[in-house]
């Protein structure tokens, strides 16, 4: 269904097009959005060794960040260009990083925007609020 492959420099304009393309409007309700601010925000955080790319049928279609911690698997970022949500891509990610925990007894971990509709797919996995901010829920699947 989905391939993962390491993220190189190269991908820095499919990463940040992806980044608009996900996240804009939730960054702009919250913070707001101004373009040249978000590009060279983006700019000096690139860090392309941290993401894996999610390519379907040879197409790149969205990136994924895991930190593997030693007491958890960190579900830092998941991006899926608009086009291919809500075909259970994203499902299939999280639901083989769970299988990946589960192997090493370790829960996953994540973090949401209080306003992003993701929230109902960790619902759906199984995933349980453990904490808040003003702008996010922290979110664990037990082992």
């Amino acid at each position: 269904m989905y391939e993962l492959r390491a993220a190189t420099p190269d991908d820095y304009e499919f990463l940040y097009d992806l980044l608009v393309a996900t996240m804009k409007e939730y960054v702009r309700q919250i913070w707001g959005w101004e373009e040249t601010e978000q590009r060279e925000r983006f700019r000096t955080r690139f860090a392309p060794e941290k993401f894996e790319i999610v390519v379907v049928e040879g197409q790149n279609v969205g990136a994924v960040s895991v930190e593997r911690r030693p007491t958890e698997l960190f579900l830092s970022e998941i991006q899926i260009q608009p086009a291919f949500q809500r075909r259970r891509l994203g499902t299939a990610i999280i639901q083989d990083l769970i299988h990946e925990a589960g192997r090493q007894a370790l829960p996953v971990g994540l973090q949401v925007l209080k306003i992003n509709p993701a929230r109902g797919l960790y619902d759906r996995l199984g995933f349980a609020v453990t904490g808040e901010t003003d702008t996010h829920y922290l979110m664990s699947r037990p082992v």
